[in-house]
């Protein structure tokens, strides 16, 4: 489960959902959770464009249409579902349906899987084009915005020996090659959206991204009801590895 921390990014955030009230609608959730993307881009833009940034800071490798890192498992919260299932709604009738037939697929060959099943199986998010680009891009969860990488060739070698890196790792053999700052300020915006979702009553659960999208997909009212407090149904969380 997401833990909140009390910074004030993370306080932003969680004004965002200040003005709504008890059970808002979805359309209110949604409005809210922009203010919450957009506080946290701006954020990082500040930050990655600063002169101290610059001077410290290796360069990300992340470039469009790498698409390495949309290949496991991604944790979000409820909130961040609905957002995601009203901006299938909102797109052109073929594309939507062709994202829509994508994530069932994706969802019945990965619903269950631990992270590092997940990894295991190589398959690409649903919400990934042919070109490696992200195509919910405006709404993408807080967990892939805050991921950065500074080099590429680690990204596909953990997509193509998803094990075999990870021993590496665990053994000290190689290290992280992720940038700390964007993962910080794009968790931090990810706290304050929970300490939203205490405030209005709401179950904190991380939820993986295709399971729950694919719920509210096929069941449009279950935003209402997890806005009101009902819990997601269980088969939607994350599965994280057995120690």
């Amino acid at each position: 489960m997401f833990t909140p921390s009390d910074d004030f990014l993370a306080r932003s955030a969680a004004a965002a959902f200040a003005p709504l009230p008890q059970k808002p609608t979805e359309a209110q959730a949604c409005a809210a959770m922009d203010q919450v993307f957009a506080l946290a881009e701006q954020s990082w833009q500040a930050r990655r464009s600063s002169l101290d940034y610059l001077r410290s800071a290796p360069a990300s490798a992340c470039r469009a249409g790498c698409g390495w890192c949309c290949h496991q498992q991604v944790g979000i919260t409820s909130l961040e579902a609905i957002r995601i299932a009203a901006h299938l709604r909102d797109l052109a009738p073929e594309t939507a349906a062709e994202l829509v037939e994508n994530l069932r697929r994706v969802n019945s060959q990965t619903q269950g899987l631990s992270t590092g099943q997940r990894a295991q199986s190589r398959l690409a998010c649903a919400f990934l084009s042919i070109d490696g680009n992200c195509r919910i891009y405006p709404v993408r969860p807080l967990r892939c915005r805050g991921l950065h990488s500074i080099d590429a060739n680690f990204c596909a070698a953990s997509h193509q020996d998803p094990a075999g890196m990870r021993i590496k790792l665990e053994a000290g053999q190689l290290r992280p090659v992720y940038l700390s700052v964007p993962e910080s300020i794009f968790d931090s915006a990810l706290s304050g959206v929970l300490m939203a979702l205490k405030k209005l009553k709401m179950t904190l659960v991380s939820l993986e991204l295709h399971a729950a999208v694919s719920a509210l997909v096929d069941d449009p009212k279950q935003a209402r009801r997890w806005m009101a407090g009902a819990r997601p149904d269980r088969a939607l969380a994350l599965v994280p590895d057995k120690r």
